[in-house]
């Protein structure tokens, strides 16, 4: 699968640039197979080559990423979860998938949607429970945003760092994708620990 979704976004993305950054990063957060695992590595390794600038590519991630979570959450919002179900097994959805990131979503609340970002096989389902539970709009794009810019950040930087090695990076990423998550998400909690009682203080 990792195989056959490099041959597909190497050539979407050679022959499209920020277009095809734009349409899959838009259906990777639509929950179709084509992990950001391999569109964003390579997305650092078209910057490297001069072929992408990065400021540019980053926001188009973003907000594809954004566009992608919105529809899912949208549809969740006014149709519900049978519905939603019934729709996702035409793209590969199943109701063990939708239990997993239903399970997060009840666990974590609303900061779910931050933390999946991270997770594999829950990043683009969060946006699920989060519609049927009707989190509030605003919220939801906020830790959306949040979430997708320190991925896909991370990512790309993988593959413009390695440069022509982007490959390896790739092989890297998909074997300790859980590690790379974990910690990212420690980063950020020690980041909170660290921020929060700064702020505090200065408010004081």
């Amino acid at each position: 699968m990792v195989l056959q979704s490099l041959v597909n976004v190497v050539f979407i993305m050679e022959n499209m640039g920020y277009a095809g950054l734009f349409i899959l990063m838009t259906l990777e957060s639509l929950s179709l197979p084509i992990p950001s695992e391999v569109i964003l590595p390579f997305t650092g390794y078209l910057i490297y080559i001069g072929r992408l600038n990065l400021i540019l590519a980053l926001i188009d991630s973003i907000i594809a990423s954004l566009i992608g979570s919105l529809i899912l959450y949208l549809l969740s919002y006014y149709v519900g979860y049978s519905i939603v179900l019934k729709l996702g097994k035409y793209i590969g959805i199943s109701k063990s998938h939708l239990d997993a990131a239903e399970q997060w979503f009840n666990k974590y609340g609303g900061v779910s949607v931050f933390l999946a970002k991270f997770i594999p096989g829950i990043r683009a389902l969060i946006s699920i429970p989060a519609g049927v539970a009707r989190m509030n709009v605003w919220l939801f794009i906020i830790h959306t945003v949040m979430g997708s810019t320190i991925w896909n950040m991370a990512l790309i930087y993988i593959g413009l760092s390695l440069g022509p090695a982007w490959k390896t990076g790739l092989t890297l990423v998909s074997k300790y994708i859980d590690y790379l998550a974990l910690a990212l998400i420690i980063v950020i909690i020690l980041l909170v620990i660290v921020v929060r009682p700064r702020r505090l203080r200065a408010l004081n």
